[in-house]
């Protein structure tokens, strides 16, 4: 079947890797709208009817997991089509009902995440059917003995209550009454779902009810204290999770309960159990953040506050215990926050753990950028002291920021650098000049050369390479990363390694010792996109080496090359004028975009730099070349119709720079467009055609204004008898078709106001 499911996006939708299932789930959404604009709309077009008989089987009780979870991930992508018919909607939301009430978790709790669309959506038939859907929630709560249907219904009703529906509050007192158990149940799974789904039905009564309020809020807190009496692991960690909810969505009432809560938590930090354990740890600063005075008040009879008893214990649980060692960084970082004056006698005891972790992970030889839960904590709470603490950090900062980059680059490390950058701006310098050698290693082979204004200028006057760079080429290094083949491309970088002296930096020995992925050289592009590298020259890095990424057999690696030269282009003055050393940069950067656009595989990378393109104002006196604008015009015919879309604005924005070389393409395209309305098939060709039009009225209105009326002759009179989606498009048309010709419209008064007066 021509227009049927591709063999490859049906393999990844089997896949176990759930990222790539969510990449084929979107494939399979623009296939079907692709497969609408060239066939027949609604569900007699071949590809609903190829994926309605490919559910029935995938979907089938008698299906292993992975199939079954292809089939939702199908039913995934069609919620996402808005074009949908009521009746597709209707089957759909019978055999998500029906896949609720399944007895795999891993399957109902799919289904739950496409309810949640659907109930985004506002889905009519499923609308129509909430308050059923909630009683049979109620009942699998109350009665239901089998775990999954239990998880399934809290995750239900946190949907239900999430989505601010004005009839779930008719079942305020049920849910609270139905949480009891699930809140002492036996899985700690379910104690966790339950107490989400408490913080959502919470949020249900406004704050200015009090005599509605308070009566549950009381009825809460006596729940807490039974689970707390039952000194039971179930009680104990059910005990805590209610508190915590009360304290972020209680309003004022736990003010009076704050002292009972505190001692819970201390007592409880150091339970044999590591559930209630890191319970009572995550519970100490959201009682930070709750009453920041009461928090750090020294209190009568006791030698130090509730702050200093908390932060001395989790100070030296980060020391001694590995296992708890993260989330003991977190909570301090948050307590900081949180108590920012009071928790500076506790900064230096604070950053000294974090460089001795730091240190104890470099001696534990563990590659750099290898997953690791407590240095991605270590560099969160970072962040978080430089939000809390400001400038004040930055003597503790300096002993600890080359250890920063001993772990890799990672982004949690790029989120950290960004934080410090912005709060603690004396390490700007410091944080660049590390961030650019770890990149250029990655990239290159070779740390960052900065720039040197008579070296280059020779360079350039002799028209050749950088002879920094030229080294790392020489070794291979660069051209096989730049074409994927990052295994062979280490030898360079190796044997750079092995040339630098023991007082080389940490920062470059780590980043010479990370295994060099896909995923690494996209984060390294996307590092230099998020940072601001505007004080330092790029240019020849850019030129000789971040363009030929361009290239890379990994079209993740070449969409963000592709958006990290755009943005370091946009966003330097040097390359803005129109003479000067940075146009020869900037002229090449959008020859290789456009090249891109028109010839690249991928169409999420013809797309991003079609998107770069008319987003980059600043590139137009480049674009507007005659080569340029014959490749541009070429995209017109692109199958995928964002292009399209996004080119034409180019197009009518080049119109101004170079009008001798737009106008006379630009006369056909409008056309053609007017011919294809004319002649559409569908409505999906139609609304293109119009989405096209409309486009380029906005974009070039001074060169459109003499087709004004020959385009509105072509499209009143298709407004009264086309659907409502597509009158909508054809009457926004209209109104810049009325911005742009203005009293050229006159004569056709009485019947547009006809048409508007019949569509309304």
């Amino acid at each position: 079947m021509a227009e049927g499911l591709e063999l490859g996006i049906l393999s990844q939708l089997k896949s176990s890797d759930v990222k790539l299932r969510a990449q084929a789930t979107e494939q399979l959404r623009i296939q079907i709208i692709d497969a609408e604009t060239k066939s027949q709309h609604g569900e007699l077009n071949p590809i609903y009817i190829e994926l309605k008989a490919r559910m029935v089987k995938l979907l089938n009780p008698a299906s292993d997991i992975l199939d079954r979870l292809a089939g939702t991930a199908i039913l995934t992508a069609l919620v996402g089509i808005d074009s949908l018919e009521e009746t597709q909607r209707i089957r759909i939301a019978l055999k998500i009902k029906e896949l609720l009430a399944g007895l795999d978790i891993t399957i109902s709790l799919e289904a739950v995440a496409i309810y949640k669309i659907m109930i985004e959506k506002r889905w009519a038939s499923v609308m129509s059917s909430v308050e059923t859907e909630v009683n049979r929630s109620l009942e699998w709560l109350g009665s239901e003995r089998n775990e999954v249907r239990r998880m399934t219904a809290l995750r239900i009703i946190e949907v239900l209550c999430n989505s601010d529906l004005v009839s779930l509050h008719l079942y305020i007192s049920k849910i609270f009454t139905e949480l009891r158990n699930p809140l002492r149940n036996q899985r700690h799974e379910t104690r966790m779902a339950a107490a989400c789904t408490l913080g959502a039905c919470m949020e249900l009564i406004p704050m200015s009810e009090r005599n509605v309020r308070n009566p549950w809020l009381n009825f809460l807190y006596e729940e807490l204290q039974r689970n707390f009496q039952m000194a039971s692991v179930e009680g104990y960690h059910g005990a805590l999770l209610v508190s915590q909810e009360l304290l972020q969505h209680g309003g004022m009432y736990m003010q009076s309960h704050f002292g009972q809560v505190c001692d819970m938590a201390l007592k409880l930090k150091e339970y044999r159990d590591p559930i209630v354990h890191k319970a009572a740890i995550a519970l100490l600063p959201v009682l930070a953040r709750y009453s920041p005075q009461e928090f750090t008040r020294v209190n009568t009879g006791s030698s130090e506050s509730m702050m200093g008893r908390a932060c001395n214990y989790l100070i030296t649980l980060s020391r001694t215990s590995a296992r708890d060692r993260a989330a003991a960084f977190l909570a301090l970082g948050n307590i900081a926050q949180f108590c920012s004056t009071e928790y500076r006698s506790f900064l230096e005891p604070t950053t000294r753990a974090i460089r001795d972790a730091l240190i104890q992970r470099a001696k534990m030889r563990i590659p750099p950028a290898e997953a690791d839960e407590t240095v991605t904590a270590v560099l969160q709470t970072i962040a978080t002291l430089a939000t809390a603490m400001g400038p004040a950090l930055t003597r503790y900062v300096r002993d600890i920021l080359d250890l920063m980059f001993t772990a890799g680059l990672s982004q949690a490390l790029c989120d950290s650098l960004l934080v410090l950058e912005r709060e603690v701006s004396q390490l700007q310098p410091a944080i660049q000049g590390r961030l650019l050698d770890m990149v250029s290693i990655i990239l290159v082979g070779v740390p960052f050369r900065p720039s040197q204004q008579s070296l280059d200028d020779l360079e350039q006057r002799m028209g050749t390479m950088s002879m920094h760079y030229a080294t790392a080429q020489n070794g291979h290094r660069s051209g096989a990363a730049a074409n994927g083949n990052t295994a062979n491309g280490a030898s360079s970088r190796d044997a750079y390694a092995g040339s630098v002296s023991d007082s080389t930096s940490l920062v470059v020995r780590a980043a010479n010792n990370i295994h060099v992925t896909n995923d690494t050289l996209v984060l390294a592009l996307r590092t230099l996109r998020i940072f601001d590298f505007s004080e330092e020259n790029l240019s020849e890095f850019v030129r000789n080496e971040i363009l030929r990424y361009l290239t890379n057999s990994s079209a993740a690696v070449r969409k963000e090359a592709i958006h990290a030269v755009s943005h370091i282009v946009m966003a330097d003055p040097l390359y803005r004028s129109m003479a000067g050393a940075g146009v020869e940069v900037a002229s090449e950067v959008v020859q290789r975009l456009v090249s891109a656009a028109v010839i690249d595989v991928d169409r999420d990378v013809r797309l991003m730099a079609v998107q770069m393109l008319k987003k980059g104002i600043c590139f137009d006196f480049h674009m507007g070349k005659a080569q340029n604008i014959q490749d541009l015009f070429l995209l017109l015919n692109d199958e995928v119709f964002e292009v399209r879309l996004t080119v034409l604005a180019v197009i009518g924005r080049l119109a101004n720079m170079n009008p001798a070389h737009v106008m006379p393409s630009l006369r056909r395209m409008v056309v053609q467009l007017l011919t294809e309305l004319e002649f559409a098939r569908s409505n999906r060709e139609s609304e293109e055609c119009i989405q096209l039009l409309m486009v380029l009225v906005r974009a070039a209105e001074n060169w459109v204004r003499p087709y004004v009326g020959d385009i509105f002759s072509t499209i009143l009179p298709r407004i009264d008898d086309a659907p409502a989606q597509l009158a909508s498009k054809l009457l926004d048309t209209v109104a810049a078709l009325a911005r742009v010709g203005g009293s050229d419209l006159v004569p056709y008064s009485d019947e547009l106001l006809a048409s508007i007066i019949h569509a309304l």
